[in-house]
């Protein structure tokens, strides 16, 4: 228990630094009305892969007496930096997203949680609902698979809604502490703005991680890469 007191206020101060390196360049994303129809389209397709969900756990079900109690970090590389530019007034191309998130284990290989985040400097804020069903939880030989759905809403951006559901098929095995993991999915968008032509777009994802577990402290990093857009994230919190 000493070693994960001392471990988490850490890994917690390393998510704070990375989330306040990067707080002042993103825009605030106030002129929406300013970008064309095929602009909103690349805005949208790149606030998905800002706001769509990215748990950043392995595969292997928490049990139902289990929680995982988070924060993260993750910094997303935007493509449409013409229309981000026209839309937020600023130049800045890798946006920092800070999240808080919860998950609970059920019997039977389920699990559920949500998770509510910023987009630091910008009006942009998500919250998201997530299931999992383990089909194979795993042990000390095979690896444990799971599906995953999701469904996150973004606000905060005047004049402009944004929902995504989500579906990822994941395998993880763990290894002494360490638990590497992968998947693949697909992320379903809408985007409405005032004056523009609704938007509906599906995106493939995959994504791998690795996840390190000491006593009751986790701390997650993980690679994910929806549509054309790549992020990488880093979680610290609790899990038992």
């Amino acid at each position: 228990m000493k070693t994960a007191q001392r471990f988490l206020p850490a890994t917690l101060a390393i998510v704070s630094a990375m989330s306040f390196s990067v707080h002042a360049t993103a825009g605030d994303l106030s002129h929406v009305s300013a970008i064309n129809q095929t602009e909103f389209l690349g805005l949208s397709k790149d606030l998905a892969a800002v706001t769509s969900t990215k748990a950043m756990t392995a595969a292997a079900p928490l049990g139902l007496t289990g929680f995982d109690i988070s924060a993260s970090t993750a910094t997303t590389k935007i493509q449409d930096s013409s229309a981000w530019a026209k839309a937020s007034g600023s130049s800045e191309t890798n946006v920092m997203q800070t999240k808080l998130s919860v998950s609970k284990g059920l019997s039977g290989g389920w699990d559920v949680g949500g998770f509510v985040s910023k987009v630091p400097s910008t009006h942009v804020s998500v919250a998201g609902v997530h299931v999992t069903y383990a089909l194979l939880q795993g042990n000390a030989i095979s690896p444990a698979i799971a599906v995953r759905g999701s469904h996150s809403h973004m606000g905060g951006v005047s004049g402009m809604d944004l929902n995504n559901t989500g579906l990822d098929v994941l395998i993880s095995k763990g290894f002494v502490g360490f638990t590497p993991y992968a998947g693949v999915g697909t992320v379903y968008s809408s985007a409405s703005a005032t004056g523009k032509s609704d938007e509906s777009f599906t995106q493939s994802k995959s994504f791998v991680g690795l996840s390190w577990n000491i006593l009751l402290a986790n701390l997650s990093a993980e690679y994910d890469r929806t549509g054309k857009n790549s992020t990488v994230g880093l979680k610290a919190g609790l899990r038992f």
